[in-house]
């Protein structure tokens, strides 16, 4: 009996120094990938977990702002801002990635200058904060400590933990009994823990990942260059101590299976649940304030690494009058994109043929009207701006699980544009406006909709439009714009750079002829073409 139980007594031994091997291990190999990240400019993880959970912070809270001053699903889908939120997501956890996403959003900003330099100036100091976060990581996406339910503890089985070790004092007087005793139990505690852990995985996720936030937040706040932290870590004691010998709760590796199985023989997961839970609840405002500095250092370095990535960038500039200025802006997903300048103190229409600029120029403006209000960056040489609401309606498209036709769905995206409830100023950015319905139905519905904008200070409106007429009707409500292209040896040309005044070219049907067209189709569009400006001049 004394060798059965000596056997029982190996392996839990072996099991405790293999886990503090692998985790020795995993750390200095961690340790090493650190130190060439930025150099690289790569992040830690280069691929989407499949539990990803990125809006989970922005769904949770967005009822305590104004809603109608967020970033909203229409405009987020047509600023392609999942592209956005990828190209900038260098965080190494996933409450960054979170907050990152809501900052995106409006929830949040990025606004520590100091922190960021930081990060871009002291090596040593840009890899201590990468490791801490590192370990954090992103094998969890937590449900946020104010969210969780308290769970009322069972005392049988918070008792049931000691009885092994029980069992194996008795052992020692009484070999048969004592060794039933711990075997008995070690069997009742793994079938107990699989047990429990069906029914509250969620939260003991979710709390064991804020006990590595809590301690991750302690070691941040100790560096030197940190930021500081009000919170009383000694409120935290379970947490802070218990996490170092559970590790993650989850997770493929061998030291996360060795864990399950050592926590498992003595139900340690149920056990410090109740523990931590109750500090955690009892200083509820603290642990939020945790969460927040954690996820908040994990964005500076993700924006600062991202800003490295640039080829141009700015701290944009805040101004009291209502107008956008800016320098060389070029749109932030786009290599080797052509540089504008630009003030825009008036509405804006553009007019050009398609793929020449007219989309990508407004969402550049957008996404850098964005992008200065919640990471104070913008992809310009110079950008000055009153901040504001950004609501766009560019990518209408077809809806069949509604029945939405092409046009109901541009109805229901303009609709949304008005009556909104804020006192900042509305940037309205519409594509193509109308263009879902006939020519003469669209000019006229397009003039009463941009009109009606007009009469309203607080919008200022940035549209395009395919129909010239609208121009002439708007001219003195709106400041004309064009981008044009060039046909030179049957090659169609674009420069990108907008231009004053509307559009004049007419190149439409010459891509007929370029793009080998029947002969046919092209001369009968062009005579159709001239017949009709002819008939437009004799009317005028």
């Amino acid at each position: 009996m004394n060798q059965v139980l000596f056997v029982v007594l190996i392996v839990i031994g072996i099991t405790l120094v293999l886990n503090i091997v692998f985790s020795i291990t995993k750390y200095h190999r961690m340790a090493t990938q650190i130190k060439s990240l930025w150099d690289r400019q790569l992040p830690l993880e280069n691929f989407i977990r499949a539990n990803h959970w990125y809006d989970n912070q922005y769904q949770t809270y967005k009822h305590r702002y104004n809603e109608d001053e967020l970033i909203d699903d229409k405009t987020w889908s047509d600023l392609n801002l999942d592209t956005v939120f990828q190209y900038m997501n260098y965080n190494f956890t996933a409450i960054g990635e979170m907050r990152l996403y809501a900052t995106l959003r409006k929830l949040h900003t990025v606004e520590h200058q100091q922190l960021i330099a930081t990060f871009k100036e002291h090596r040593g100091f840009r890899e201590q904060v990468s490791l801490i976060l590192a370990k954090l990581g992103k094998a969890i996406y937590p449900i946020f400590p104010d969210q969780l339910t308290v769970r009322s503890s069972n005392p049988l089985f918070l008792i049931a933990t000691y009885i092994p070790f029980v069992g194996a004092v008795i052992a020692i007087f009484a070999h048969q009994i004592g060794l039933i005793i711990v075997i008995v139990s070690i069997l009742f505690n793994i079938i107990l823990s699989i047990f429990l852990r069906r029914t509250y995985i969620d939260d003991l996720n979710s709390l064991f990942y804020t006990s590595n936030v809590i301690i991750s937040a302690k070691k941040l706040s100790d560096l030197e260059g940190a930021p500081e932290i009000n919170v009383n870590f000694n409120h935290f004691i379970f947490a802070r101590y218990f996490s170092h010998l559970l590790g993650r709760v989850s997770s493929n590796d061998e030291a996360g299976a060795f864990n399950i199985a050592f926590k498992a023989i003595f139900n340690l997961d149920y056990q410090l649940f109740h523990l931590i839970q109750n500090s955690i609840k009892n200083y509820e405002d603290e642990v939020m304030a945790c969460y927040d500095y954690v996820a908040e250092i994990d964005n500076h370095y993700a924006v600062a690494l991202w800003q490295e990535t640039l080829p141009t960038y700015c701290h944009p500039e805040v101004h009291e009058q209502k107008a956008i200025q800016f320098e060389g802006l070029t749109h932030p997903l786009i290599e080797d994109a052509v540089p504008n300048d630009l003030t825009i103190d008036q509405h804006i229409l553009l007019t050009g043929s398609n793929a020449s600029g007219k989309s990508t120029f407004m969402k550049s403006v957008a996404l850098n009207l964005l992008l200065a209000q919640t990471v104070y960056t913008a992809t310009a040489t110079s950008f000055n701006y009153k901040p504001g609401v950004i609501y766009t309606s560019m990518a209408n498209a077809d809806d069949v699980l509604t029945g939405d036709s092409y046009f109901m769905a541009e109805i229901k995206s303009i609709k949304r544009l008005f009556h909104l409830s804020t006192s900042q100023p509305i940037y309205c950015f519409i594509d193509e406006i109308f263009k879902g319905t006939n020519t003469t139905e669209r000019i006229a519905a397009s003039e009463a909709v941009l009109k009606y904008l007009d009469a309203d200070p607080a919008y200022f409106v940035l549209a395009a439009t395919h129909d010239i007429e609208l121009a002439s009707l708007l001219a003195q409500k709106y400041d004309n714009y064009h981008f044009n292209e060039t046909i030179l040896d049957d090659e169609i040309h674009f420069d990108y750079l907008i231009k004053p005044g509307k559009a004049d070219t007419r190149n439409a049907i010459e891509l007929l002829r370029i793009t080998n067209f029947p002969t046919a189709i092209y001369e009968n569009a062009k005579a159709l073409a001239e017949a009709q400006d002819q008939a437009k001049s004799s009317l005028n």
